[in-house]
C-alpha cells in the first residue's frame, strides 16, 4: 500500500519511468510479504528453544511434586508458578493445561493440544508417555523419573554438540581476522616498492 501511494504521488508530481513505478510497488510489496513471515518464524523459533531449554527442569519439579503426594493437576499448577521467572513460555503452556483441566476438558485431549501448540519433540514425547501411563495404569512418578533422566541426558548432549562446533567456527573467524593483516604485513612493502619503482620508471 505504501508503494502504491508513493507511485501515485510520484506520478502526480512528475513523470516517472515505468521501471521506477514498478520498483516502487514491487519492492515494498516483497518486503511487506517477507518481513512479517520472517518475524513470526523468529519468534516461533525463540519460543520453541525456550520451551526446550526449560523442559528438563520443569520435569524435575513435577517429579518432586508428584512424589510429595500431589496429583498431576496440582503438580502442573505448581510448576507453572515456579518456572515463570525463567521460562515464561513454558509456564504459559502449563497454565493453559491447568485451566483446561479445571474446565472439565478431557485430560488426554488437553495434553495433545499442549503438544501441538508447543511444536517441540520433547513435549510430544512427554505427552505420549503420560497418555500411555494413564492408559495402562502405571505409576506416573516412575514414568516422570525415567523421562526426566532422559531429558537431562539430551540437554547434556545438546550442550556437547554446540561445544563441538566451536572449534570450526573459531577456525573460520581466526582465519578471516588473521590472514588479511598477515598478507598486508608480508606483501604490503613489496607492493609499495613495486609501485614506487613503476612510478619512477614512468617518470
Amino acid at each position: 500500500m505504501l508503494g502504491i501511494l508513493y507511485a501515485i504521488y510520484n506520478s502526480a508530481t512528475g513523470e516517472p519511468t515505468t521501471q521506477s513505478l514498478l520498483l516502487s510497488i514491487i519492492i515494498p510489496g516483497v518486503v511487506g510479504y517477507m518481513l512479517p513471515k520472517y518475524w513470526v518464524t523468529r519468534r516461533q523459533t525463540a519460543r520453541q528453544e525456550e520451551i526446550t531449554n526449560g523442559f528438563p527442569d520443569s520435569l524435575d519439579m513435577m517429579l518432586v511434586c508428584v512424589e510429595a503426594g500431589q496429583s498431576l493437576d496440582q503438580a502442573i499448577i505448581r510448576v507453572s508458578k515456579e518456572i515463570r521467572a525463567g521460562f515464561p513460555a513454558l509456564a504459559d503452556e502449563f497454565e493453559i493445561v491447568s485451566h483446561e483441566m479445571k474446565a472439565g476438558k478431557d485430560k488426554t485431549q488437553v495434553l495433545r493440544d499442549m503438544s501441538e501448540r508447543a511444536g517441540v519433540p520433547d513435549v510430544a514425547s512427554f505427552v505420549t508417555v503420560l497418555i500411555q501411563s494413564a492408559s495402562f495404569g502405571t505409576s506416573i512418578a516412575e514414568a516422570l523419573r525415567v523421562y526426566a533422566s532422559e531429558m537431562r541426558d539430551k540437554r547434556v548432549m545438546r550442550a556437547e554438540e554446540k561445544a563441538n562446533t566451536l572449534p570450526t567456527k573459531m577456525t573460520l573467524a581466526t582465519m578471516m581476522l588473521t590472514v588479511p593483516p598477515l598478507l598486508i604485513i608480508l606483501i604490503g612493502p613489496s607492493v609499495y616498492d613495486i609501485a614506487v619503482t613503476l612510478s619512477e620508471a614512468n617518470f
